[in-house]
């Protein structure tokens, strides 16, 4: 696969108020130029840049991805929510990787909201072809970004001629907390203004929010999270969450019944669930999200403009996305003082 550019750019023009859009949130765009400048900070190219490894290290962890995809299209959608989950509790540092231990019988992968994650098998084979290739040289933080850029790649974000470079040289971090992930990773039943301030909290715009909540355009959800949508719903006469399309909502109905076996899923977007569009915003525009968190974003005033912006269009959408996640992959970096590279995934050195 072609190495991709570092951040997502055209050369098509956007006519009109998308135009306007653009250069009020420019700022996502430019962070990106101020932080690749500073000193031991994030390069693209890290590893072939400063000649630590003669293999092509972006491209076996592009591979493995590719590999995982043929046996299972879900890889892409659980391998970007693991750089998520990641980056936000303890920054981007491998830390959701690590298995408990007699001496940390808790750490983030037990917490409520990651008992879901999937992809871990993934970064294994990655980290392992890695280490035949350079020993003790590439970091799971590293492997685990590279491998959500891969994802939205395969997946179809670059089908318009965008380009995304994902930067690298993180290090490992030693610190794993169930306790932490609990009280950061944020819920699907949040409402638009507790987003709003959970991202703001990491350093995020409410654009950014937005943006990124479109990774829910692939993906699933499990039932237990959408049938208190769909039965009993407070205050409704028929039981059923008013903002949701009465029609979708009978869909959902069919597919989760009022007490759903725990591995019960239903996808995001169920037009094209393993494509990476804005058909995350098509569906959130028409009272189609599956997901209460999501449904908030379009029902709040605050966030309504950007929401049907998104909708509108594709390529906006696209290119603001390489960028909000380029920049969830710079979170709260460890340094030499507080950092290592693991030699395997699951465990500090």
């Amino acid at each position: 696969m072609e190495r991709v550019g570092r951040m997502f750019r055209s050369c098509i023009g956007l006519p009109g108020i998308a135009a306007v859009f653009v250069v009020l949130v420019s700022s996502a765009l430019q962070w990106h130029h101020v932080y690749a400048q500073q000193p031991g900070g994030l390069v693209v190219g890290y590893y072939q840049n400063n000649g630590l490894c003669d293999a092509d290290v972006e491209g076996i962890v592009t591979s493995t991805v590719q590999q995982a995809m043929q046996s299972d299209s879900t890889v892409p959608a659980g391998l970007l929510r693991l750089l998520f989950h990641d980056c936000w509790v303890e920054g981007c540092d491998g830390s959701i990787l690590i298995d408990p231990t007699p001496s940390n019988p808790n750490p983030e992968k037990t917490a409520n909201p990651n008992l879901t994650v999937r992809g871990y098998d993934v970064i294994d084979q990655a980290k392992s072809a890695l280490e035949q290739a350079c020993p003790q040289t590439v970091s799971c933080a590293d492997i685990v970004a590279l491998a959500a850029r891969d994802s939205v790649i395969l997946s179809g974000l670059s089908n318009q001629g965008l380009t995304l470079d994902m930067p690298t040289g993180r290090l490992d971090g030693f610190v794993s907390s169930a306790a932490e992930a609990n009280s950061l990773l944020v819920s699907s039943q949040s409402t638009a203004e507790q987003l709003t301030q959970q991202f703001a909290q990491q350093g995020f715009s409410q654009d950014e929010m937005i943006t990124l909540s479109g990774a829910h355009t692939i993906g699933v959800a499990h039932c237990n999270e959408v049938t208190g949508r769909l039965y009993n719903f407070p205050g409704s006469p028929n039981g059923v969450d008013p903002t949701l399309d009465p029609i979708y909502a009978a869909q959902l109905q069919a597919q989760c019944p009022p007490n759903p076996d725990p591995s019960t899923t239903v996808d995001l977007d169920p037009i094209t669930p393993f494509v990476m569009d804005n058909n995350y915003y098509r569906n959130g525009v028409t009272n189609r999200a599956v997901l209460a968190s999501d449904t908030a974003i379009f029902e709040d005033f605050q966030t309504q403009f950007a929401s049907n912006l998104n909708s509108d269009d594709d390529l906006l959408w696209e290119q603001k996305f390489g960028d909000a996640l380029v920049h969830m992959s710079t979170l709260n970096l460890k340094s030499v003082n507080d950092g290592e590279i693991r030699t395997n995934c699951r465990m500090v050195n």
